[in-house]
């Protein structure tokens, strides 16, 4: 029996709706204020928002929309590949970060979350994992202890 822990699924679903309708909302802004933009002296970009106000009506607005639906998918992309997976069993805890897996099969010391690392240290003090997680301790302990496994609800103190 193993335990997985994951972001919640209402999470990952809005990511994949919600990053693109907020992309899309705010090229709609960009599209707004791209004639403010550029009129000013200088501005980053400032060639895009000039782009934007010489093409015709609808084409500006559609064009600003889709370039940040675009944008706001590759956000979801990004969010998606960088999410960390922890599968616990009792003889093993799989991290899956995007394509990377890592099978850690160790007699662990302690397991702890170090501000938003997850970190696994063998019983001889080597640290065999730190990895950058969203997860909280309150969904992380329980998958750990179910397992028999040392969580600690805070980094043990270097001696």
């Amino acid at each position: 029996m193993e335990t997985t822990v994951d972001e919640p699924s209402w999470l990952r679903t809005g990511s994949w709706v919600g990053c693109p309708l907020i992309g899309g909302a705010l090229g709609v802004g960009v599209w707004a204020i791209a004639a403010w933009v550029s009129d000013l002296p200088a501005f980053p970009f400032q060639g895009v928002f000039k782009v934007l106000t010489k093409l015709p009506q609808p084409w500006a607005t559609l064009a600003a929309v889709a370039g940040g639906l675009v944008l706001g998918l590759v956000f979801a992309v990004i969010w998606a590949h960088e999410r960390l997976v922890v599968t616990v069993s009792p003889s093993r805890v799989t991290l899956v970060r995007g394509d990377r897996k890592r099978r850690i099969e160790a007699d662990l010391e302690a397991v702890y979350l170090d501000g938003k690392e997850l970190v696994l240290r063998t019983t001889d003090g080597r640290e065999i994992a730190r990895e950058k997680t969203d997860l909280s301790g309150r969904e992380l302990a329980p998958a750990f202890a179910e397992h028999g496994y040392p969580w600690l609800d805070e980094p043990p103190v270097e001696r």
